[in-house]
């Protein structure tokens, strides 16, 4: 079964995230999704929460986090523990130990945290998916993505790395899964049976983006 799922989505738990849950996964549903890993900056979405989403929103909904570390930015799937204050590695350590996915979003994009080509290769011991395409990220960082993922026989994934529910789809990961359930889902993208997709997105979509983050900073 291939899924279209987008793997790098923000919501308004998020500091610069926009939109709720519930328009995000509306939006995902427009698009033809079949799912979506919520990946709030340092805000874990643990499994039953996951679960209990899944079944009011009628989609799947993976449970995930973007943590920031002092060396960039790193996606853990179906993370099973808080990882406030730790290292880069040691993040990616605790994951792998945990049997949690891990992603290495916009690796090549210093504008976005990304960690660079030096600290990527000390965290391919811990098997992580290369984020490739990156749907807010400049092309030139994503072919270098590419490149890194290529060269060092790393699997592939996209994201549209959303904080506004319009740009939710614009990139995604075609998933390899022998059915749509939470468990048979991220253990298909643990392993690697996934495929980037999508697009950038548009300039009045991200134009959209930064004066609804504007608006929101405005009202609080």
């Amino acid at each position: 079964m291939l899924l279209k799922i987008d793997l790098h989505v923000h919501t308004d738990r998020s500091p610069d995230g926009c939109s709720s849950m519930r328009e995000i996964a509306e939006a995902a549903k427009r698009k033809g999704l079949q799912g979506i890993a919520i990946t709030d900056h340092d805000q874990i979405l643990t499994e039953s929460d996951s679960i209990r989403l899944s079944k009011e929103l009628g989609l799947l909904v993976i449970p995930g986090v973007e943590i920031s570390t002092p060396k960039g930015h790193l996606i853990i799937l179906n993370p099973k523990r808080g990882f406030q204050g730790l290292s880069l590695g040691a993040v990616a350590e605790a994951a792998h130990q945990d049997g949690s996915a891990i992603i290495i979003p916009h690796p090549m994009d210093p504008l976005s945290h990304g960690i660079g080509f030096s600290e990527a290769r000390l965290l391919i011991p811990y098997s992580p998916l290369i984020e490739v395409l990156n749907a807010s990220t400049l092309s030139r960082y994503n072919s270098r993505a590419k490149e890194f993922a290529l060269n060092n026989s790393l699997p592939m994934v996209a994201g549209s790395d959303a904080h506004l529910a319009e740009a939710v789809g614009d990139a995604f990961t075609i998933v390899d899964s022998p059915s749509c359930d939470m468990a048979s889902v991220i253990s298909s993208i643990s392993v690697g049976k996934t495929s980037p997709w999508g697009k950038r997105t548009s300039a009045a979509t991200a134009a959209k983006t930064v004066y609804t983050r504007l608006i929101r900073h405005l009202r609080r």
